[in-house]
């Protein structure tokens, strides 16, 4: 490849939304590395305010059809928060079942029709079919999967309607569940298999230390609870936005997150490096048969932490259905109770690990049960500038190889923007023009 270049991706292909790619390089040196977030401002949090305090579990889905059940359950929980609510138990595990469901859908889309197609040289998973049927068929398993825990705790398998302020609507009968729970123990197997498929790819050697974030409690794999840890520093959850700075770039409508003056990496990656000690007995035995060795930064790897992920959220979920008991639990009213008490509007806030890594929702709610501000952090912002900062790392060693095409080097820059599974839809927000 010529030493002085310029690359140009007007559309990023198989990822969640729409976005480009400036590189210009110079003695093959990369000097301007742009991701270039092209989708129109999405005002969510704009479209929040005036609405009912309940309301922005229903609205907050919408970000991401991907992310919803996780878009929801944060949103519950920050208004949770604010009320002074504390769900049961049971409403604790059956939402991180619910999140678990959507782990499975996701990273099962992203892992078998995003990524893999790259690792096995095809334009798309459709292409496969005929040389490959296990792995297509297996693809949409466990993607049914994920859409059929959904559908059960969640009422439908996107934007889930039985959620609630400290309870659900509607508990599944026990025929439902042991349903369920046949279809899980038939998924472990294609999870494995996942597994096994992905650590057998040689991925390249690129190791770029950086801050790592994901939640941590100490005492399991969190997704739920615990508090959100950066380079090692933990933070309260009510602090967050006061610990990490938001950036706006002139070639992008999105918001670029860092903590500090640090960038930092949030994901599947990130959580196996922060709490793989604390995974489901299959996990943890595909974790060591996978031979990832732990602490990891090859950013490209975070396709094998993915794939342990759908075995953990697989057993994670077979473990919460074999407990769940009927009987439904009403908070909504306990927490009118300190609204009416309060002398001003009361903020809550919630962090929970959405299959991308950390998502940050914060709401004010007036007296009168009314949003009157609210913020949303998504993890593809938090990912951002860790992802450019992994483009300009990375591209010197690939201009560099002998009989390096532009095509090449376009397909191993979208194999490493494809590793992160960024979201653009999620990441975009409304930029505050000032007129002088």
């Amino acid at each position: 490849m010529d030493k002085n270049n310029d690359i140009k991706i007007d559309h990023m292909a198989k990822i969640y939304g729409n976005a480009s790619l400036v590189v210009k390089i110079r003695d093959r040196k990369v000097k301007q590395c742009r991701l270039h977030i092209v989708e129109s401002s999405r005002f969510f949090e704009r479209m929040m305010k005036a609405k009912r305090f309940d309301e922005a579990r229903r609205l907050a889905p919408r970000i991401c059809g991907i992310c919803s059940a996780s878009h929801n359950i944060t949103a519950i929980m920050a208004a949770e928060d604010a009320l002074g609510i504390e769900p049961s138990s049971q409403v604790k595990r059956m939402r991180e079942a619910l999140i678990m469901g959507g782990m499975v859908q996701s990273h099962a889309l992203q892992l078998y029709f995003l990524a893999l197609p790259d690792y096995m040289g095809y334009g798309g998973i459709l292409d496969m079919a005929d040389k490959w049927p296990e792995h297509v068929d297996r693809a949409f398993r466990l993607k049914r999967l994920g859409n059929d825990v959904i559908q059960s705790l969640g009422g439908r398998p996107t934007h889930p309607v039985t959620t609630n302020i400290g309870r659900f609507t509607n508990i599944p009968d026990k025929h439902e569940l042991d349903g369920l729970l046949g279809s899980l123990k038939k998924g472990l197997k294609d999870g494995k298999a996942t597994v096994k498929l992905f650590s057998s790819f040689n991925q390249p050697e690129f190791e770029r230390e950086k801050a790592m974030g994901a939640l941590s409690d100490g005492k399991s794999y969190s997704i739920l609870s615990g508090s959100p840890v950066i380079d090692g520093n933990e933070i309260k959850q009510e602090d967050f936005t006061k610990e990490v700075q938001t950036e706006e770039r002139s070639y992008s409508t999105s918001k670029f997150i860092k903590h500090g003056r640090s960038e930092y990496m949030v994901g599947p990656l990130a959580r196996m490096n922060a709490n793989h000690k604390h995974l489901s007995p299959a996990a943890m035995s595909a974790l060591k048969a996978s031979g990832l060795r732990l602490p990891n930064h090859n950013s490209f790897n975070a396709n094998v932490a993915r794939a342990v992920e759908v075995v953990h959220s697989i057993e994670t979920c077979m473990d919460v259905i074999k407990k769940i008991k009927p009987g439904l639990e009403t908070k909504e009213k306990d927490g009118l109770k300190r609204l009416k008490k309060a002398v001003k509007p009361v903020r809550g806030c919630a962090i929970t690990e959405a299959p991308r890594g950390m998502l940050y929702h914060e709401y004010t709610i007036g007296r009168d049960g009314f949003i009157v501000d609210s913020n949303i952090i998504t993890p593809t912002a938090q990912n951002l500038i860790p992802i450019e900062a992994d483009l300009r790392a990375f591209l010197p060693s690939v201009v560099s190889r002998p009989k390096q095409t532009k095509e090449k080097t376009i397909t191993e820059i979208e194999k490493l923007i494809r590793s992160y599974d960024p979201c653009i839809s999620c990441a975009t927000h409304f930029l505050d023009v000032v007129f002088g």
